[in-house]
């Protein structure tokens, strides 16, 4: 498996992991602590700064300055979707989406179940 796949995955398996624990605690009405939820984000953040590194190493056309890891790590926000734009097109944008959507499963499943409940 490709290290950039690899980064991706385990992306994926963390935003799966912090969303099923937000709605866990959200389920049972209990807070979840502070610490937790910062170093899932942190966590999550840093897989997906790891894989926009190695999947820019692939794009000869993306510029990438000495301080281009560094700068991703402060700056992958609006980084990304411009990023994902030259790179994949209008694809890129629905990929940004689903990169939020995943983000914010947790959310997305507490809004769920308020409503629907």
């Amino acid at each position: 498996m490709k290290w950039k796949n690899w980064c991706l995955s385990a992306f994926a398996v963390a935003c799966i992991v912090t969303a099923a624990y937000e709605v866990l605690f959200f389920w049972y009405e209990v807070e979840a602590s502070r610490s937790t939820v910062l170093m899932s984000n942190f966590v999550t953040i840093f897989f997906l700064v790891l894989w926009l590194d190695a999947d820019s190493k692939e794009h000869p056309g993306i510029y990438r300055p000495y301080e281009y890891n560094q700068l991703l790590i402060f700056l992958w926000l609006p980084y990304l979707p411009y990023y994902l734009w030259r790179t994949r097109g209008a694809l890129g944008l629905l990929f940004f989406g689903a990169i939020l959507g995943l983000y914010f499963a947790g959310t997305f499943a507490e809004l769920a179940l308020t409503y629907l409940l």
